[in-house]
């Protein structure tokens, strides 16, 4: 743990905020021999003074505790997604709150995961590297739209195909680049081009990818599932549409197929699961409206075109 005076090149910096100082040794104790800087805060004004002062991109995480003084992790979320500067750091919301309703709560205010009081030094690095791992990815997409060329408004209709974890990147950092919000609607469709890729064409169910990741194997999988001889062929379908009012793309993998309406929306069995927001986040934060057909093997994404993009 470090003073906030301090500062590294490129660390991964976790903002850890509670008022109860014996929850904040334990999470630091836990946090011990990890290779992240962990600055804390006990309260939300404190946490937000501390936000402020620094670059935009300081911090990797947020890991604030649901209810404490002055301002509590909800609202601190609420008035820090209200700033574009800070609404894709990922933020875990620990909270011994088992309702429905305030999972939902905190959902709706940029909180996509959550660790539930009590919870062991295990699940801790596990939800903890799910996040930053999808935020070290979603920064590198949006790098990418930042240096990408203006796209000519011109493309009416395309067809592409990709494989891979790396392609799907690249494309959707193309595609996203030719919507009104870049950065929003790249990682949606990141997100649902991974889920193609990994449920899709190679099969990896949700339980299977949950044991892959808290063993650190899941890329080591993925990249042997691509080369087995019945993987070798198979390739997933991307169509682009323009439309006079919005741009539609379909993602169509060669899988099994699977029912989506568990993932579209959060739910308190899966609250804390290391993975299973991509769709859900998709769903919620990128598109004007995902619709998903052909057994699952299908999404249609659409977002509607402002009169400088039609």
């Amino acid at each position: 743990m470090t003073d906030v005076t301090s500062y590294q090149k490129n660390p991964l910096r976790i903002l850890l905020v509670d008022d109860d100082p014996a929850s904040l040794a334990l999470i630091c104790a836990y946090f011990e021999g990890c290779d992240y800087e962990i600055i804390t805060a006990t309260n939300g004004v404190e946490a937000e003074e501390i936000i402020h002062s620094h670059a935009d991109d300081y911090f990797s995480l947020y890991l604030f505790d649901y209810r404490m003084p002055k301002k509590d992790g909800i609202q601190l979320l609420i008035d820090l997604k209200k700033d574009s500067r800070y609404k894709m750091v990922p933020a875990i919301l620990q909270t011994s709150a088992d309702s429905q309703e305030d999972i939902q709560r905190g959902i709706q205010a940029g909180a996509f995961y959550y660790l539930l009081k009590p919870f062991t030094r295990a699940h801790l690095c596990s939800i903890v590297e799910a996040a930053i791992k999808g935020f070290t990815n979603h920064q590198q997409i949006n790098r990418q739209i930042k240096s990408f060329p203006k796209a000519a408004e011109l493309l009416k209709r395309a067809h592409f195909g990709f494989k891979t974890i790396e392609q799907a990147k690249d494309l959707a950092t193309t595609l996203a680049f030719l919507t009104p919000d870049p950065q929003q609607t790249g990682i949606g469709l990141f997100e649902l081009m991974i889920n193609a890729i990994e449920h899709g064409n190679l099969g990896i169910g949700y339980d299977e990818k949950t044991r892959l990741i808290k063993t650190d194997r899941l890329q080591q999988e993925i990249q042997r599932r691509l080369n087995l001889p019945e993987n070798l062929n198979k390739s997933v379908k991307v169509e682009l549409t323009r439309h006079e009012d919005r741009l539609d793309i379909s993602i169509e993998d060669m899988g099994i197929g699977f029912d989506p309406k568990p993932y579209m929306e959060f739910s308190l069995e899966r609250a804390m699961d290391n993975h299973g927001r991509g769709i859900m986040m998709a769903n919620q934060l990128s598109f004007d409206r995902l619709h998903f057909s052909n057994h699952g093997r299908k999404v249609t994404c659409s977002v509607k075109l402002d009169d400088a993009y039609r």
